[in-house]
């Protein structure tokens, strides 16, 4: 199914200790980019998410926030640090020695101590992160991709109605094309008789207009613009990301155009070539929307 760039997901996960929101906000992108937003103590966590989002989406950029809201208190435990207390020992012994100080310490003159003691947040089990962490993820990318399907319905159905609108374009391209040939002919005998009265004249007509003819001629580019159109239909019913298929064949459905617009002298031809420029502009607004 075709699946928009465009999109948003939210997923909410509760635990006894806190309540995790992840949203996914995503937007076009040439390739996937997934920037995230998580505690800076939940690296693991933050690479496992953006693994995760990296099987289910092919294209797009993502932003990815978290937000956690304590539900309970974690606690907290004082650490002490045992190396410095020791040193902070051994010179006060050293101390001793030299200037009178009383023997025991008190729990004053500990707390005083600078980094000897500190006081830390006891932390959430890895697991436990991980796992609340997977469900918000798959909460919120089941939303996001929900919506980019919708949104992707939509975009197929603008998609068709501009390459409708582009084959009738082509249509009468096709249908005044050889109308060229002809007016060129005329065009070309009024001033062959203006500046010659040769006995050769039809031959060097023929000559002429043959190879304005074989200049002018575009069925091979109507023939590639056919086969690509139908190519833009089949490749609408793939069930994979199209996205970077559909630009190749917007480009190439441009170049055929140019061409014809290079080759034909019609002024109805013409007329439809920039007719034909403006839709396919639109239609490749819409193709870069798509996964």
């Amino acid at each position: 199914m075709v699946r928009s760039m465009t999109g948003f997901g939210r997923g909410v996960t509760t635990t006894d200790q806190l309540q995790l929101t992840v949203e996914i906000r995503s937007v076009n992108h040439r390739f996937l980019e997934i920037s995230t937003k998580f505690p800076k103590d939940w690296t693991e966590a933050e690479v496992y998410a953006k693994k995760v989002l990296s099987t289910k989406v092919a294209r797009g950029k993502l932003d990815v926030s978290v937000c956690v809201k304590e539900l309970a208190p974690l606690g907290q435990v004082v650490q002490i640090n045992w190396p410095l207390v020791n040193a902070y020992k051994e010179a006060r012994e050293e101390l001793r020695q030299q200037i009178p100080l009383d023997e025991h310490w008190s729990m004053s003159e500990i707390l005083e101590l600078d980094q000897a003691l500190t006081l830390q947040v006891k932390e959430l089990p890895k697991e436990e992160i991980l796992n609340a962490v997977d469900k918000a993820v798959e909460e919120a990318a089941t939303a996001l991709i929900q919506m980019r399907k919708r949104e992707g319905q939509e975009l197929v159905e603008a998609v068709k109605g501009y390459k409708k609108a582009l084959e009738e374009q082509i249509a009468i391209i096709k249908s005044v094309s050889p109308q060229a040939v002809e007016k060129y002919r005329e065009k070309l005998v009024e001033r062959i008789k203006e500046i010659s009265q040769a006995d050769n004249l039809e031959e060097r007509l023929i000559i002429e207009v043959a190879i304005f003819a074989e200049k002018a001629d575009i069925a091979e580019e109507l023939d590639r613009l056919t086969s690509h159109l139908k190519q833009l239909d089949e490749t609408l019913q793939e069930d994979t990301s199209i996205g970077r298929k559909l630009d190749f064949l917007m480009q190439e459905i441009h170049r055929e155009i140019n061409t014809i617009g290079s080759k034909n002298q019609s002024v109805e031809a013409a007329t439809a070539v920039v007719q034909a420029k403006t839709i396919l502009e639109k239609l490749r607004e819409q193709v870069q929307n798509i996964e």
